[in-house]
């Protein structure tokens, strides 16, 4: 209530007090003692003007200020935007208001811009009003004040979590307990490191190193790595994204999501297995066969071991399908295989390399003479009857080898094991020889 007593008394034609025109300097008083920060631009961008509001947020005076261009302010990002605005505004009363960043001494804060043309102080000046969003948008953040945009990320299959620039993890999604078993408020405030194998930890660090120069959200930097289960031993393949969002100033941090790729990881799997192997026989295809010789040709020459490199054929594939047809024949294929993973070690390669040609590689043996012992055992084997349905075929081989040299090429082994299996077939078949220099002279035909 309001004592009337007490109030001045005005009689007719007094003038209302409340209603007299403030002087200039209580104006002046006004607007600098105003919660939100005003400043005067001049239309190049240099600060003509700023109240009390614009000293302390920026920690200077305004004779520091007075010249300095207001677009060194303004984030990269949103700069513009910001050239865009000073660019319209004259043509109206008062500016749109935009959402844009400022440094300061205490780092970068969210603004709410609003402009208005003030022409008439000087042609092409703006004044500006900013009010500081900062604290208020991270009490909505951290309140959950969009409950329906919480819930989506809460429930989203996809984990989400905002990482410090240190690469602590400060918060994560329900999808980490959901999909690893992990308990957030165990996992909030340790290394993100700590969630993935240490064979990937090198990885994550990268990655964070890489998206700290930055990571936008239409480009951010991606890794695969293995997050392990809570518990246990087991891990998920996963791909992480990080965006850097350190400037954004209700974030602070990183941003980073991981989807399971357990099933795109499976399929890559099964597409470069088949990409590398014959589906027929289940052996590595003339393309793995490649590349593991000149793995393994590097290795010998770095280690000065020994490599052979065995080319074989079979003589008499054709016959077999012209008497009992392609199907008996695919199974003496399959056949074959057994055969030469049953003779080889563990550490050798068999491969078929097409048709009814197979190749294998053998590695570190001591002695030149286990090669022709594996050579023998393995026409030995093909020379037993094999029951195939209702038939018995016996299907023989003829096999050439070669050692590894000094120097020699991919090409070179493979071409002097086939040479050499040329002269087992001219010789009778169903033998092996060994290559020799003159047979580089001899062109074979017969098979």
């Amino acid at each position: 209530m309001v004592d009337d007593q007490r109030m001045p008394q005005r009689g007719p034609g007094d003038p209302d007090p409340l209603m007299e025109p403030l002087s200039d300097q209580d104006l002046v008083r006004l607007v600098s003692e105003l919660p939100d920060v005003v400043i005067v631009v001049d239309v190049q961008g240099r600060v003509l003007w700023g109240n009390g509001a614009a000293e302390r947020l920026f920690e200077r005076t305004l004779g520091n200020s007075f010249g300095m261009s207001g677009l060194d302010l303004v984030h990269p990002e949103d700069l513009e935007l910001v050239m865009l605005s000073l660019a319209t505004i004259q043509n109206k009363e008062v500016g749109t208001p935009l959402e844009i960043r400022l440094t300061t001494p205490n780092g970068w804060r969210l603004m709410e811009l609003v402009g208005a043309p003030v022409a008439w102080l000087e042609e092409g000046s703006v004044l500006l009003s900013l009010r500081d969003l900062t604290d208020r948008r991270r009490y909505e953040l951290a309140h959950g004040r969009d409950d329906r945009f919480r819930a989506l990320v809460q429930s989203a299959a996809v984990i989400t979590m905002l990482v410090t620039p240190a690469g602590v993890v400060e918060s994560c999604s329900g999808a980490l307990t959901r999909m690893l078993g992990h308990d957030p408020e165990v996992v909030e405030g340790r290394p993100l490191v700590e969630l993935v194998t240490d064979n990937d930890r090198p990885a994550v660090a990268t990655a964070l190193e890489r998206a700290s120069q930055g990571a936008a959200a239409a480009n951010p930097v991606t890794v695969a790595v293995s997050l392990l289960r809570q518990g246990s031993n087991t891990s998920v393949p996963f791909e992480l994204a990080f965006v850097n969002l350190i400037d954004d100033p209700t974030v602070g941090g990183y941003v980073v999501s991981g989807h399971d790729v357990t099933d795109r990881k499976r399929l890559e799997e099964q597409l470069s297995y088949q990409a590398f192997h014959d589906s027929l026989t289940g052996l590595g295809n003339r393309a793995l066969f490649q590349d593991r010789l000149a793995h393994a040709l590097e290795r010998s020459e770095r280690t000065d071991g020994r490599l052979a490199t065995l080319f074989l054929d079979m003589d008499n594939l054709k016959v077999v399908n012209d008497d009992h047809g392609h199907a008996v024949g695919d199974a003496l294929l399959q056949a074959m295989a057994a055969i030469l993973l049953g003779c080889i070690r563990k550490v050798d390669t068999a491969a078929r390399l097409g048709g009814d040609e197979f190749g294998v590689i053998v590695e570190d043996f001591s002695r030149q003479d286990e090669v022709f012992t594996l050579a023998e055992r393995i026409l030995e084997a093909c020379r037993r009857p094999m029951t195939l349905g209702p038939n018995s075929i016996t299907a023989t081989v003829s096999i050439g080898f070669t050692f590894s040299k000094p120097g020699i090429s991919v090409d070179e082994l493979l071409c002097n094991a086939d040479r050499a299996m040329y002269v087992a077939k001219d010789h009778g078949k169903n033998r092996y020889a060994e290559f020799e220099e003159w047979m580089l002279a001899t062109v074979q035909t017969a098979r």
